[in-house]
């Protein structure tokens, strides 16, 4: 199968990109501004992914051209567990193992 220069390849979101997205979108949603597509720096496949594992609820149906009229209206439940959740993880993994 030969593919051109200028075809994308998807590649799925890792959980941590998926956290630190979530992070990123919840800062923004929080300080008031409903952040289109384009300014939430993310391409719609991944927008698309967060959408599908109902971690986000955006406005309207997105398609791929139109980056600008979309926006991320809120994070579902969903969405802010799984930031719970895997910081809690990360969390624990970080942490020293015993008293000094």
């Amino acid at each position: 199968m030969a593919m051109h220069h200028n075809e994308k390849i998807w590649i799925a979101m890792k959980d941590n990109d998926k956290r630190v997205a979530l992070i990123r979108l919840r800062d923004t949603i929080y300080s008031g501004v409903r952040p289109t597509l384009r300014e939430c720096g993310f391409s719609v496949e991944n927008v698309e992914e967060l959408v599908k594992e109902g971690l986000i609820l955006p406005s309207g149906k997105m398609s791929g051209g139109e980056s600008d009229r979309y926006v991320i209206e809120e994070i579902l439940p969903a969405g802010h567990a799984f930031i719970s959740q895997h910081r809690t993880f990360h969390d624990e993994r970080n942490l020293p193992s015993g008293p000094a």
